[in-house]
């Protein structure tokens, strides 16, 4: 039999505990918490989550050289979009995939490195990018062989 009666809180502790909480301080870790583990893309995807700050304070060096990023996928290819600040960032641009990121290196600045999590996996060759009115396109393929391993079911371990 479990001795239910030995738990660490008893039910005036936990009443109390409960008491003590505050909803806005809860809604608002939750929001930090989801802002930290849900990819930028996604924020504003029709989630019934809040994801404004309110922060005023003025962007610092940091938030001045993001960029803003768009990535989709249609059936067989996926899509990222940037919009160049200038000319000469697309003269310094190098780009590189694996088969779930895209590496842009140069961007936002010489030397940096961004890396871009892809929603599905993607084929090694086939990759284009171009330019146009400043906006980077990169279409990728998207693998078409899912490689599916059978797992054996026992009835016991």
């Amino acid at each position: 039999m479990f001795p239910w009666g030995m738990f660490p809180f008893n039910n005036d502790e936990l009443k109390n505990i409960a008491d003590k909480m505050n909803p806005a301080d809860i809604q608002s870790y939750i929001s930090e918490m989801i802002k930290k583990y849900v990819p930028p893309h996604m924020e504003n995807s029709g989630a019934p989550f809040n994801f404004q700050t309110t922060n005023n304070s003025p962007p610092n060096e940091t938030e001045k050289q993001k960029f803003h990023v768009d990535v989709f996928e249609t059936f067989d290819h996926i899509f990222i979009r940037i919009q160049l600040p200038d000319e000469e960032t697309r003269k310094q641009l190098k780009i590189f995939h694996t088969t779930n990121q895209a590496i842009i290196e140069n961007m936002p600045e010489p030397g940096k490195r961004h890396t871009i999590v892809l929603p599905s996996l993607v084929k090694k060759k086939g990759a284009s990018a171009m330019v146009k009115d400043l906006i980077l396109e990169i279409k990728i393929p998207k693998m078409d062989d899912t490689q599916l391993t059978e797992v054996d079911v026992s009835e016991r371990f």
